[in-house]
């Protein structure tokens, strides 16, 4: 565990906020910063969605989170290791227990913030300032999924008084009436297509970046379709686990 000299200058409207202990690849704070925050509770879908877009930001931006159970932590686990997770204990507390694994690999390979000094213990009021740090370190806000009455929804307003953008995706009727709230009152907007998002984010560098091959196989071709155009890395792919045949076709993992 190290001290930061100094404080990033996206921290230096926190008063309260005199020192920041850090451990791992101080490099991180460097990058782009996203933050990816929600339910302790996820459905499959917001699940299956945070999963995706953590993993497509990860070679261009950070993922910054608060390493909770849920949305967090999948978060994270996805972008290892460009991700910072900011804990609400000191840290020599690895908090929550549950995802000791992931938050060892975040220690280990990625990067991990404290302001609070060793030995100490989360109380109420330190997940609320551990929020502030994510949401003012952070350049956009994605909420895959939250409640109204939520911590996330706090932190979207408070991410809405630094004038941050929040960007939520789409839900059934009934579920997630957090986000669902921000995007009816115009607080939020919508992703529709992540792909279509991140081009938007991170315009040319996301277009040239985009595999080929995966983007060719999203359309379930033949297998001997894609065979005659790519060749032998067809199963170089599939033995990385990046596609699959199925009924003589090929679909993405």
């Amino acid at each position: 565990m190290q001290t930061l000299n100094q404080l990033p200058p996206e921290l230096q409207h926190l008063k309260n906020l005199k020192t920041l202990y850090y451990c791992g690849d101080i490099e991180l704070l460097k990058k782009r910063k996203i933050a990816i925050i929600g339910s302790r509770n996820p459905n499959p879908y917001a699940q299956s969605f945070t999963k995706e877009i953590a993993k497509k930001i990860s070679p261009y931006a950070a993922i910054i989170s608060g390493g909770a159970l849920g949305i967090d932590i999948l978060a994270h686990n996805a972008a290892l290791p460009n991700t910072i997770m900011v804990s609400p204990s000191s840290l020599d507390i690895i908090y929550p227990k549950t995802n000791q694994k992931i938050i060892q690999e975040i220690y280990k390979n990625a990067l991990i913030l404290s302001q609070f000094p060793p030995t100490y213990i989360p109380k109420n009021y330190s997940f609320l300032e551990r929020n502030k740090i994510i949401i003012s370190l952070a350049e956009y806000i994605i909420i895959p999924q939250a409640d109204l009455k939520s911590g996330s929804m706090e932190s979207a307003k408070y991410a809405l008084s630094l004038g941050k953008k929040i960007y939520v995706p789409p839900h059934q009727l009934g579920q997630s009436k957090g986000t669902q709230t921000l995007a009816k009152e115009k607080k939020a907007e919508i992703i529709w297509d992540i792909d279509e998002f991140l081009n938007q984010l991170f315009e040319a560098s996301y277009n040239n970046d985009k595999d080929e091959v995966l983007e060719f196989c999203k359309s379930n071709p033949f297998f001997e379709e894609a065979f005659a155009r790519f060749g032998e890395i067809l199963f170089h792919y599939e033995l990385e686990g990046k596609i699959q045949r199925n009924n003589g076709r090929i679909e993405v993992i």
